[in-house]
């Protein structure tokens, strides 16, 4: 089992009982331990008072005064300069000093002061101690033979004089810590309970109620094993933890360099081996999948190696501190890599003997053993349930745990090509790689009895319980009604700081272009209608290079003004020597190459965080500008006016085998510098960077890369710090990366400019959409496109990618891309104020040419508006109802009433407050619809009321000259409709003219949209027929069209209209044409298909433009008007028109049968 004890170091020799051949003069401390010297105080040593002896303050072990010259040199070499041998000569003769250490201290007994204090374990025949329970019990099986050992050893506190070097100094004795004797006995009983009680604590629980059990830890039973052990959480982690480079373990020595020498010789291996045997490494399930396509293969990135062995290291530093119970054979394997290491062989040996170990690790079935159930046989699986406990007893998240798991099978891969081609390279029984691939495959798949097959399930484990747990937010919005502000993970962040932000770099930018890269000079290269093939996959293409880009033929501009000395380059060139080569000025070569790289990471931090979605930081720093020989596709194109960024999605690169392509839009300033850039100053860096470096590999990046910085690649950490340097000063928070994923998609989430809402493809699956779980649209819409796809799909998906670029810059108030202006033009040029409500619809002033079009057609339509209302007003009266009639419509409006007041009542009640949602709808309908001005308006409304206009055009409409208003409540609606002001909910009977609330508005208001939302197609099919019927003008959407400005009646599908493609088509639309209002008949639907029908699930969404819902039923009785205000997240003030449904022609009959 896991020792109790805190590992530091080894004991290499077996216990001898000391002699007593040393000076017998050895007494109890004084009460002074120690004996100072100024001298011996420079290099960090003491004398201990009681022996005589230094002592080392860094090390906390004895010296022997011969080699204090050589433990300096070998252990401190800073302090090597303040060592003089005579006056430690001096120091010694004046103090007395014992020239060699003690070896006849035997414990227990008071601590000897200076020497470290180690957890040791006790035996119970003898006064030996030791750090390690196995050291332990191979003593008590050699010195005490016959007697049974100890279910548990006594703890206790040990030291020693030396933790290497000679053999009696490493042997440990026995101390006892020694308390204040003065110390009140109660307080010490108290203190002591707590300590038992927090020692109690530190070891992990297991709760007999499961429910107190998370579903992960259920699965797994790690908890239960480590409660098995019955030690603190602080041992167990410490048997576990990753040992430090320069460790005192001495079985641990060297030990992460050794593993990762040995993997690095397994992925060299990979290029040598046959493919078919990659592919079947890479087949976890050949049995129910097949054979993958895709070869085991090397990380994207060397360094990514270092961090996934850091498990096995891990692994291994279990094994090489502790007993594994029932493992008599891999112990032995074991040990010797113990001994191996602890004797310092050669690194080869140690290497092979790994492999040794990590073979019988994973080619072993481990069973589970029968008077331990609880306990975990398997030490791979033992060692990552350790990995995952945290400091405080609990266990990592699934989430957390998939990562680990990924890095262990990685390298179990490795260690199995390694042993096929050991196999298979050896000179016996002709085994090739194919018959050593059959040999080991049970042991690195699916299904099978191996430590492999048990970190697959595992992992589909914890993959299913993370995809479908959802986690706390770390985004909290402080402002719900203009998403101007919010907290993440507490720290408050408002919008307008992050404007602010993104002017500082705007102006650090220009500054750094114009006085730094150019030193003042004024040259500038001028573009317009750059042309750019984004098919031509030849080695070198770039916009830049093309031949019919003219206006960049020139690109040695400010190369010969440096060659020339004007203005501040005049020191760059010194002379000429006699062969007439060029002698430069080195200085000041590497002085403006750190300018360029200041210029770069500006352009860097800008592309990150001002051309849409965040992309990851491996990526952005590894773009290339032109075509290369491996990689034939640029990340940086031109799309119509948009210097566009393909970012290479290549997270799962690794994994799928092929990479993803992300558009991302340039913002002007950016784009025009970036241009700008490539074009003047990257020849003269390139040139700078041969002079000053004379490294091929240096000079490649600045051909190839996007962005450099000095002398390497830039790193995401190099990113992180750009952002930290401009967000702190603003937001007195660090935005780094990851950060600043989760805030900018919080408010381009809330601003409605995310890809998710503008982008809508089928759902159609097809090749590129082939990755787990995944459909076409979520494949595009979150992993971007294929290099492939790039022709042909995109010119329908490009433009949408990059809306959602500009988009997110005009809301950061930055000059957005698609315009190829100067950047000194787009600085100057005012964008309008974006709203920070949910609409996107925007609302233009309207030139004065208008105005005078206006006025030339009202002159035109004046007669024809004169005989209009001459004939409205000779309009036949309504007629006066008898007196019967009259006194029946009173009784019916009277029962109605009582409806009323009850809602009426039931609104007050109400305590959701909705003023965002009214304010927004008064200020769209406050504006001017688009086309009208309020000049126009005035002139062409006739001088009728609302109420008037509407019968007139109903009468118009059903040819009825004698026609009135069905019901009052009929004509209060209307009025409401028209008005616009609220939310209207109108509930009457079949017949009763609600229809004609979505039909009158569309012909009385002009240049204004009204949207009717039908839940049923036959309900479409018999409106159309109505429509026509009555000559009214419609249309109907249709996916993957615009809404035409001509018909003011829009018909969709409430299926449809739950779609974001719907969304952006109406946001669309309303740029050109005002929205007045959508109509929902049948609005008692939503509540009645709850279970059946996804689409009207959530149709609160319905309302994605600030306009007033009118909600038609004539089947809502008013115990049901709570659940509709929810549903349709209506305002508090909604007005409600409900009129008697009770229907004289029906009756209902009650039989008994």
């Amino acid at each position: 089992m896991i020792s109790q004890s805190l590992v530091d170091t080894n004991i290499q020799q077996q216990y001898h009982k000391p002699s007593v051949n040393h000076a017998t003069s050895i007494t109890t401390a004084t009460k002074e331990p120690f004996i100072h010297d100024a001298f011996l105080t420079k290099l960090n040593l003491v004398v201990n008072a009681e022996f005589h002896i230094l002592i080392c303050q860094l090390c906390k072990e004895g010296i022997p005064t011969p080699t204090t010259r050589s433990h300096i040199v070998n252990k401190h070499p800073e302090l090597c300069s303040a060592f003089s041998q005579v006056q430690l000569d001096d120091v010694i003769r004046k103090l007395q000093l014992v020239a060699s250490l003690p070896t006849a201290i035997s414990g227990p007994r008071s601590i000897v002061h200076g020497l470290a204090i180690y957890e040791a374990l006790a035996c119970d025949q003898c006064s030996m101690v030791l750090t390690k329970s196995r050291k332990l019990k191979a003593h008590h099986l050699q010195c005490h033979p016959g007697m049974t050992p100890p279910q548990g050893w006594r703890t206790c506190k040990a030291q020693r004089m030396k933790p290497e070097g000679y053999g009696q100094y490493r042997i440990f004795w026995e101390v006892e810590i020694v308390t204040d004797s003065a110390q009140d006995p109660k307080e010490v009983m108290v203190a002591k309970l707590m300590e038992e009680l927090n020692e109690e604590l530190k070891v992990v629980q297991v709760p007999t109620d499961h429910r107190l059990v998370s579903p992960w830890l259920r699965t797994t039973r790690w908890h239960q094993h480590v409660s098995t052990l019955a030690t603190s959480t602080e041992k167990l982690r410490t048997s576990i933890a990753l040992p430090r480079p320069q460790t005192d373990e001495a079985c641990c020595k060297n030990l992460q360099h050794l593993v990762e020498c040995y993997f690095k010789e397994a992925v060299e291996l990979i290029d040598s081996t046959d493919e078919l045997v990659l592919q079947r490494l890479n087949s976890p399930d050949p049995t129910k999948h097949g054979i993958s396509n895709t070869p085991f293969h090397k990380h994207t990135l060397d360094t990514t190696l270092k961090q996934y062995i850091i498990p096995i290291v891990c692994l291994l530093a279990m094994l090489l501190r502790e007993l594994w119970i029932g493992m008599e054979q891999e112990n032995i394997v074991i040990s010797k890599l113990e001994d191996l290491i602890e004797e310092d062989r050669e690194p080869s040996c140690i290497i092979q003997q790994i492999h040794v170990v990590l073979i019988k690790l994973w080619t072993t079935h481990w069973r589970k053993v029968s008077d331990r159930p609880q306990h975990i046989s398997d030490p791979t699986e033992a060692a990552l349930a350790l990995l995952t406990l945290n400091e405080d007893g609990s266990f990592k998240e699934p989430k957390d745990v998939t990562k680990i798991i990924a890095k262990l099978e990685y390298c179990m891969r490795l260690t199995f090509l390694k042993e096929i081609r050991a196999r298979a390279n050896a000179d016996r029984d002709n085994i090739t790689e194919a018959i050593a691939c059959d040999m080991l495959q049970p042991w690195f798949t699916k299904k099978t009895y191996s430590t492999f097959s048990r970190l697959r399930s595992l992992q589909h484990r914890a993959s299913t319980i993370a995809y479908e747990t959802m986690g706390l937010p770390r985004i909290w919005w402080t402002d719900t009604d203009n998403w101007t502000s919010l907290k993440y993970k507490g720290n408050s962040i408002a919008f307008p700081s992050i404007c602010a932000m993104f002017q500082d770099m705007e102006d650090d930018l220009i500054t750094t272009w114009e006085n730094k890269v150019l030193r003042g000079l004024t040259l500038r290269v001028d573009y317009q209608d750059l042309v750019d093939d984004p098919t031509n996959t030849d080695i070198g293409y770039s916009f830049i290079f093309d031949s019919k880009n003219t206006c960049f033929r020139d690109r040695t501009r400010l190369v010969r003004a440096i060659v020339a000395g004007q203005g501040a380059f005049s020191s760059f060139l010194l002379q000429q020597d006699k062969e007439g080569e060029l002698i430069w000025n080195h200085a000041a070569l590497r002085g403006w190459l750190q300018d360029y790289a200041q210029l770069q990471k500006l352009l860097l931090v800008r592309a990150e965080m001002l051309s849409g979605a965040p992309t990851r930081g491996t990526e952005l720093t590894a773009m290339i500008y032109r075509n290369i020989q491996t990689r034939p596709t640029r990340n940086l194109m031109i799309f119509g006016q948009h210097v566009t960024l393909l970012c290479q999605y290549s997270k799962m690169t690794a994994q799928m085998g092929h990479d993803k392509l992300i558009p991302h839009g340039l913002d002007a300033i950016t784009s025009d510098v970036l241009i700008q850039d490539l074009v003047l100053a990257r020849p003269f860096a390139q040139l700078a960077v041969k002079i000053c470096f004379q490294d091929q590999g240096i000079t490649q990046l600045y051909k190839d890369l996007l962005f450099v910085n000095f002398d390497r690649k830039f790193t995401s950490e190099d990113l992180s710090a750009v952002m930290s340097k401009y967000s702190l000063p603003h937001v007195h928070y660090a935005l780094t990366i990851n950060p600043w994923r989760h805030i900018q998609t919080a408010w381009r989430r809330k601003l409605k400019c995310a890809v998710e809402h503008i982008v809508e493809i089928d759902e159609t699956e097809d090749v590129e959409a082939l990755q787990a779980g995944h459909t076409r649209r979520t494949e595009n819409r979150i992993y971007g496109l294929s290099a492939e796809s790039l022709v042909g799909a995109a010119e329908d998906v490009l433009p949408l990618f990059l809306q959602a670029s500009t988009s997110w810059q005009e809301h950061c108030k930055v000059p957005p891309g698609g315009r190829s202006l100067p950047y000194n033009q787009a600085r100057t040029v005012k964008e309008p104020t974006r709203g920070m409500h949910k609409s996107t619809t925007t609302y233009a002033s309207k030139p004065t040419m208008v105005e005078d079009i206006v006025n030339k057609v009202v002159e035109r339509l004046t007669p024809m508006l004169t005989e209009l209302m001459q004939a409205i007003t000779n309009a036949p009266r309504q007629a006066r109802l008898s007196h019967r009639q009259r006194e029946k419509q009173r009784r019916t409006d009277s029962t109605a009433s009582e409806d009323i007041r009850k809602e009426e009542t039931d609104s007050a009640e109400e305590k959701e407050e909705d003023t965002d949602l009214q304010t927004a709808i008064q200020a769209s309908l406050a504006r001017p619809p688009a086309g009208e001005s309020s000049t126009s308006r005035r002139r062409l409304m006739p001088e009728m009321s609302l109420e008037q206009q509407a019968l007139s055009k109903m009468r118009e409409l059903l040819q009825r000259e004698d026609l009135e208003w069905k019901s009052s409540q009929q004509r209060d609606a209307m009025n409401t409709v028209l008005q616009g002001q609220t939310d209207i909910v109108v509930i009457m009977p079949t017949g009763g003219g609600k229809s004609m609330l979505a039909i009158i508005p569309s012909l009385l208001e002009d240049n204004k949209t009204t949207v009717l939302v039908l839940p049923l197609n036959s309900l479409i099919m018999d409106y159309e027929r109505k429509l026509q019927g009555m000559r009214v003008p419609y249309q109907i959407y249709t996916p993957n069209k615009k809404l035409n400005p001509r018909d003011n009646l829009v018909i969709v599908s409430a299926d449809k209209s739950q779609t974001a493609q719907w969304r952006s088509t109406l946001a669309d639309h309303a740029h050109h044409k005002m929205v007045a209002r959508m109509v929902i008949d049948e609005a008692h639907i939503p509540l009645t298909t709850k279970g059946y029908r996804k689409s009207l699930e959530h149709f609160y969404d319905i309302r994605s433009e600030p306009v007033p819902l009118v909600l038609l039923t004539a089947t809502l009785p008013p115990s049901l008007m709570p659940a509709l205000r929810e549903t349709y997240q209506l305002v508090s003030n909604a007005s409600i028109h409900r009129q008697g449904t009770n229907r004289a022609e029906l009756r209902f009959v009650l039989e008994k049968t």
